[in-house]
């Protein structure tokens, strides 16, 4: 009996602890200010990132599409004053893999890298190289190649539920030998005004020594309306080897608002991938969100009040996108407790804590959590 009676105490003494460390992963989770919904690669899944980036002169918006805090792609604007040369002052926008060039201080705007073959930009970006994305894999969707079986056109602006897959053609020249023609080229403007003069007018490159596109920057003409940038990527390739099997690539796009069409200025308003090499995605296709979900990682809780009240960025917002104002606040009050999948009537029926005692319940979380780890290093 005595040692039927210890096997049941020592069973349920383990059942606290057990619950314990259920709760520990909870307060972790509720504490963090920044956070995802991790896609499983076993299957076809949507990542998505709804934060709205301004785009202002000399300046970028940042994608990372698998949220490991290393870049994929910029969208990068720059201004060229070319009047001490007899030109104009030009403003451009382009889709930038690498970080090498670029018109703010310190930048070399000329610089070309020296990578494979002298065409492909294989400099990563300053949070540092990503084992994950192949640089000579990654590519933005063009409309179709001309008749020398070569693209030599600028990125194409996709209307909302284009395909982007495997079956399309993708495309990335900037370098000084683009199509092994012993030219530069900087065909990666979504808008142009540059059109091979800065090379001319600072670099000394003789006009004949420049490819531009012969059709017109798509991205023009649609100011206040979103179009979609169709990009291919090898977010998968470890080991970088590239791979010319676009059952490999992962495919995905980026959501492009210009609203200033004379500066070349605008907003990225989201992006998607899909996890699964091989599998296309629809422009515009994102996955679910929850309003008020502002970290992005399925549900609102106490992680998205403090994300609002450092000031975003905020993700999932339903009004006032872009900024964070009292009605992002509001939004998350109503919808707090929901999670993915849940309806409305879990938020309405969760009891939603005050500023003042969300700020107090996170600290007596975090100083439950040290109290916890003491006793078990201890052995009580």
């Amino acid at each position: 009996m005595k040692h039927q009676l210890r096997q049941r105490r020592s069973h349920t003494e383990r059942e606290p602890s057990f619950s314990l460390d259920r709760k520990l992963a909870s307060y972790l989770a509720a504490s963090a200010s920044i956070g995802v919904v991790m896609a499983r690669e076993a299957k076809a899944v949507i990542v998505s990132n709804n934060t709205v980036q301004n785009i202002g002169i000399n300046s970028f918006a940042t994608i990372d599409f698998n949220h490991d805090g290393q870049t994929d792609f910029q969208i990068d604007h720059d201004r060229v004053d070319l009047t001490a040369q007899g030109g104009p002052v030009v403003d451009y926008l382009q889709v930038d893999k690498n970080d090498i060039n670029g018109a703010s201080a310190g930048e070399n705007l000329l610089a070309f890298d020296p990578g494979p073959g002298a065409t492909f930009k294989a400099t990563p970006f300053q949070d540092g190289p990503s084992a994950r994305n192949n640089a000579n894999e990654s590519g933005y969707l063009v409309d179709q190649p001309n008749n020398f079986g070569q693209f030599v056109q600028y990125p194409t602006a996709l209307l909302a539920n284009a395909e982007i897959g495997p079956n399309q053609a993708y495309d990335y020249q900037e370098g000084n030998n683009v199509y092994g023609s012993g030219k530069i080229g900087r065909l990666n403007r979504l808008i142009d005004e540059d059109h091979g003069q800065a090379d001319v007018l600072l670099g000394g490159t003789p006009p004949d020594g420049v490819i531009t596109p012969t059709n017109t920057p798509q991205f023009l003409g649609v100011q206040n309306q979103v179009r979609y940038l169709g990009v291919r990527m090898d977010l998968n390739s470890a080991s970088g080897a590239s791979s010319p099997d676009p059952t490999q690539h992962t495919y995905g796009w980026v959501g492009i608002k210009i609203t200033n069409e004379a500066d070349a200025t605008g907003q990225v308003v989201g992006y998607s991938y899909e996890t699964q090499p091989g599998v296309s995605i629809l422009a515009g296709a994102t996955a679910p969100g929850i309003a008020g979900d502002y970290n992005n990682n399925g549900k609102v809780d106490a992680a998205d009040y403090v994300l609002w009240r450092n000031g975003g960025p905020l993700q999932n917002e339903s009004v006032t996108l872009g900024s964070t104002t009292p009605e992002d606040y509001a939004v998350w009050r109503s919808n707090f407790g929901n999670s993915a999948g849940s309806g409305a009537a879990l938020g309405s029926s969760t009891s939603v804590p005050e500023p003042g005692s969300l700020i107090l319940s996170l600290l007596t979380g975090l100083g439950l959590i040290a109290t916890y780890f003491c006793r078990r290093y201890r052995g009580r």
